[in-house]
């Protein structure tokens, strides 16, 4: 949120395991039954607010374990000046209750604005969801794999209940997306048109391919472990000049999937190396130099780039596609055209939530929340030994 963290990002990212979910309407109940805050008929349990306070004590957590004084054994960070990921600066500890509080006001317009706009949420999704957010409860989100972590032990001990943490999380998430969509597509007051969506594709996304070759070789000894080995320049040069007269061939007219199966013969390769995608290349997870030299690079051409060196060198081709070419089909499939969507007006849509919290009409149940400080999520961890030594060391000088 802005000028702190936005809703849309932050408290989406940490229930982003629920992107799908929904649950029933019923306004959530803590464990002791007292209430945070409210807004007409709308009431949030406190367990709500110690929800937020926990999620947003996590995320000041990790900005304070960027500061050079950050020590884990103690709590005495939520007393320092933290910088948030919008560059703003706030003791930690009161940078947590303005997120914990400003979550809960976005809950109730949200709520609201569901209301005003008639969003209509399937029973089925609902159902689905009832069982999904019971599911991470009962034996968390790993269970799948064999690894059963129930949610619920590390909520309810602070007060948080089963409807509090379906409510903050799946509830949220999916009222979230279903409130943007009947926002920004057909028919809605802020619709986005198939042209403007077109080209905000075209301007923003890019469809390219690459594959790599390491210079290096790798070998496993009888322990399993693997040792990495660089190439000698000799080696590394047939490798790389390969490599350049593939791009060469590319850039001189040749297509790339031609060149594709030349390199594929030339080293008797069977399945297709290559990777391909068509992605905003500001949220990719590509390595910074590779992203580059897409992004450097004009349509239907190719460039190899080096990335690493010594025994971690690795060379890559990249060849970079005309966007347009594929925007008819990529956003015809609905998924892609509601994620190209989301990239287009996900942030505005965060400032819009975020500004209807400052004209909500709301109570505050100021007394009950008093009770709760982000120093009650304080696990400290214990020093290791070369730590402690280093301390007693001081402590004796």
């Amino acid at each position: 949120m802005k000028p702190n963290v936005k809703i849309g990002s932050f408290l989406m990212a940490v229930v982003m395991i629920f992107s799908v979910l929904i649950v029933s309407g019923c306004t959530p109940m803590s464990l002791n039954k007292e209430w945070s805050y409210k807004s007409g008929d709308k009431e949030l349990a406190i367990g709500v607010y110690i929800y937020s306070l926990d999620t947003a004590y996590q995320k000041a957590k990790s900005f304070a374990e960027k500061l050079d004084d950050y020590d884990e054994t103690k709590d005495s960070w939520l007393e320092m000046e933290i910088t948030d990921d919008d560059g703003k600066k706030e003791v930690a500890s009161k940078w947590i209750k303005d997120q914990a509080k400003l979550m809960c006001l976005s809950y109730l317009v949200l709520d609201e604005q569901i209301e005003k706009e008639k969003v209509d949420i399937s029973k089925d999704t609902i159902a689905s969801a009832d069982e999904q957010a019971e599911t991470y409860w009962n034996v968390g989100q790993y269970a799948d794999y064999g690894y059963v972590m129930p949610m619920k032990n590390d909520l309810e001990p602070y007060g948080i209940s089963l409807e509090s943490f379906r409510y903050c999380s799946t509830e949220y998430s999916v009222k979230y997306q279903a409130l943007f969509d009947k926002l920004y597509k057909e028919g809605g007051s802020k619709e986005v048109t198939n042209e403007e969506l077109t080209k905000y594709f075209n301007d923003n996304y890019t469809d390219y391919s690459y594959f790599s070759v390491n210079l290096y070789t790798s070998s496993t000894d009888e322990a399993g472990q693997s040792t990495n080995v660089a190439m000698s320049d000799k080696e590394a040069k047939k490798v790389t000049d390969e490599i350049d007269g593939y791009v060469k061939d590319v850039n001189g007219g040749k297509s790339y999937d031609d060149v594709l199966k030349a390199y594929m013969k030339a080293n008797e390769i069977e399945s297709d190396p290559s990777t391909s995608n068509i992605e905003n290349l500001e949220n990719s997870s590509l390595g910074d130099e590779v992203k580059e030299a897409i992004k450097k690079l004009d349509n239907k051409k190719a460039a190899a780039v080096k990335v690493g060196s010594g025994e971690n060198a690795v060379y890559y081709f990249v060849y970079k596609r005309n966007i347009k070419d594929a925007a008819k089909d990529y956003l015809a499939d609905e998924n892609n055209s509601a994620n190209v969507l989301s990239s287009m007006k996900g942030e505005e849509f965060a400032d819009y939530i975020e500004e209807l919290t400052k004209s909500l009409d709301y109570e505050e149940n100021t007394s009950v929340i008093n009770q709760y400080e982000p120093k009650m999520f304080f696990v400290p961890v214990e020093p290791t030994t070369s730590a402690e030594e280093s301390s007693d060391s001081s402590a004796k000088e």
